[in-house]
């Protein structure tokens, strides 16, 4: 309940800061705690990291926050952020992982996700991803950690880029305090943080050419050190031939026309962040996505790179509404139903490690791309964009369209 006499709100904030006084040895020792922890975590993984790190508020930090909130917090251990720990990887695609990583020794409550940066996180553009974080409920029970059991504490997970980026605008929010910055800045600060995403999307994009090159040399990175293949990108099997190595689509595919124009990063931005919603939201995206996953007996997977990069390649195409994309998706689903069996399968593993969330729109651009009816075509938007193994752009162009020949002839698509 906020006080609403000002002496009564400085007389709570003063016994919020006592009870911080008090306690502070209490919370230190937690931090520390979940730092170890953490370190132990990911000393079982190959997966590289950056930094683990973990701050816990200073009592004039806190003092600032308790004054601006204005009697929100009761309690101390109300504070969600008053102990910070902090997972930085080196690449996006690698979040996820870490995630997952983590769930399986501290529970994370997911209900506080996403939360953006700033209110300016539309125009941003940067995400960081944070979860409430406890030890497992059995841990508890040891003596040990019961002191432990009321502290709340929030897990950041964030790439080198994101980190940079934080501590930097947080030098700018010290330097503002409570002024706004000019609109000029506000832009140029927003042009920063588009390329600091789009640099991170471009670094897992090369990530994953040099790890798909080296497997397909024998050899390791630098160093003799493997880096693990925790994101490895969606894979297409050549159907004609299944002698052929499958092929793997790069970040950005381009579209079955002539003389793709570019596309404008701004307008690409604000169509991923609707592509985003029409992924995750759209029930006929879903229903393909789930039949491919439960075809190959994996699980679905969200990537934002992913997401980007379908963005760019319908735009490409002349795609710019999710009404056209839903109207091209129900024209063709039996034929993607059937060609999505061949698209994702990689006869060099045991089983595909996951499906993209929104893969029932790359096989759609495959059968866009193979409707054309034109291998010129096909070879043109596929060379310099896809990562071939064992098999010339000759070959893919024409496996791709005699496979989807075959797959109309089988499921008839009225949109042919």
């Amino acid at each position: 309940m906020e006080p609403k006499n000002p002496l009564l709100q400085a007389q709570h904030v003063s016994n919020l800061l006592d009870q911080y006084d008090e306690s502070f040895d209490l919370y230190r020792s937690y931090n520390e705690r979940l730092l170890l922890n953490l370190g132990e975590v990911f000393n079982k993984t190959t997966l590289p990291v950056s930094a683990i790190a973990g701050d816990l508020m200073s009592r004039p930090a806190l003092k600032k926050m308790l004054v601006e909130k204005g009697g929100y917090y009761t309690r101390l251990r109300d504070i969600e952020n008053l102990i910070t720990v902090r997972v930085v990887v080196y690449f996006s695609d690698d979040i996820d992982l870490a995630i997952n990583l983590i769930g399986k020794e501290f529970a994370l409550d997911d209900c506080c996700l996403p939360l953006h940066e700033t209110p300016d996180h539309e125009r941003f553009g940067i995400n960081i991803r944070r979860f409430d974080i406890k030890l497992l409920p059995e841990q508890y029970a040891r003596p040990e950690y019961q002191r432990y059991a009321t502290l709340k504490a929030e897990l950041e997970i964030r790439t080198v880029l994101q980190h940079s980026w934080s501590e930097v605008k947080g030098i700018f929010d010290v330097l503002m305090g409570r002024s706004r910055l000019p609109g000029q800045n506000v832009n140029k600060l927003a042009q920063i943080s588009y390329l600091l995403k789009m640099a991170d999307e471009e670094l897992v994009r090369i990530k994953d050419q040099i790890m798909h090159q080296n497997m397909a040399m024998g050899t390791a990175p630098g160093g003799g050190v493997v880096m693990p293949p925790v994101a490895a990108p969606v894979e297409y099997a050549a159907p004609a031939n299944p002698s052929h190595a499958p092929v793997v689509p790069a970040a950005t595919v381009e579209p079955a026309s002539q003389e793709p124009k570019p596309v404008d990063p701004q307008k690409q931005a604000a169509f991923a962040t609707r592509l985003e919603a029409f992924i995750l939201n759209e029930a006929l995206i879903r229903d393909i996505d789930r039949s491919i996953a439960d075809h190959y007996e994996t699980r679905l997977v969200y990537r934002e790179n992913f997401v980007s990069s379908l963005s760019e390649v319908f735009l490409r195409l002349g795609f710019d509404r999710e009404e056209r994309l839903l109207e091209e998706l129900t024209a063709h689903k039996n034929v993607i139903l059937i060609m999505m069996k061949n698209i994702f399968g990689d006869t060099s593993k045991a089983a595909v490690e996951y499906i993209h969330k929104g893969s029932a729109l790359l096989v759609l651009y495959y059968v866009l791309l193979a409707k054309t009816g034109n291998v010129d075509i096909i070879k043109k938007n596929v060379r310099n964009y896809i990562s071939l193994k064992g098999i010339s752009v000759e070959e893919f162009a024409n496996d791709l369209l005699a496979y989807y020949k075959k797959t109309v002839r089988r499921a008839p698509d009225p949109a042919w």
